[in-house]
């Protein structure tokens, strides 16, 4: 097999087993392990670009001679919220791909990359497939969706039925 091993995880425990495989692939075969996290969960890239704007609207509204009674104040404050939010949605996203690193390093994983993206999942870790030239797409049947169907029909059949390497989904 040619190309690196791309595992995609959302942290939850079938996400972790599909770090685990991927990483017993990549140590064996001596290849570069790439371990993507989605960021936003299901939300459009173009969502990062939409916070980045409110974040520039945030620091206008401050401005004291922008300053009109009650308006900016209120979009100002909402603009601050949801900007914690998306700080956190990437936190989150930091920390789940430095556990995944954490677990495949222990499983002696030697070259690893990490890739946090944001937009429609199976789509994403395609795009993260195609660009790294993988060999292999390995994901979790099912992530933190609570309905099987949703998840293994969406994201795993996706990339199942689009990719051009082989893919192992792991229960």
């Amino acid at each position: 097999m040619k190309g690196p091993i791309v595992v995609a995880t959302d942290g939850s425990e079938p996400g972790g087993r599909a770090v685990d495989c991927a990483a017993e692939f990549s140590a064996g075969l001596g290849l570069r392990l790439c371990i993507v996290h989605v960021l936003l969960h299901g939300r459009p890239r173009q969502e990062l670009a939409r916070l980045a704007g409110i974040e520039e609207l945030a620091r206008c509204a401050n401005a004291p001679e922008v300053f009109g009674p009650g308006g900016l104040r209120y979009i100002a404050h909402t603009a601050e919220e949801e900007i914690a939010v998306g700080c956190a949605i990437v936190a989150i996203g930091d920390e789940i791909l430095a556990r995944a690193r954490a677990r495949a390093e222990a499983l002696g994983a030697k070259d690893i990359v990490t890739r946090a993206c944001a937009g429609d999942y199976a789509d994403e870790v395609l795009d993260v497939a195609e660009a790294e030239k993988a060999g292999m797409v390995v994901l979790g049947s099912r992530g933190l969706g609570r309905l099987r169907g949703t998840l293994l029909g969406s994201v795993s059949q996706k990339v199942l039925h689009h990719a051009h390497c082989t893919v192992v989904i792991v229960r």
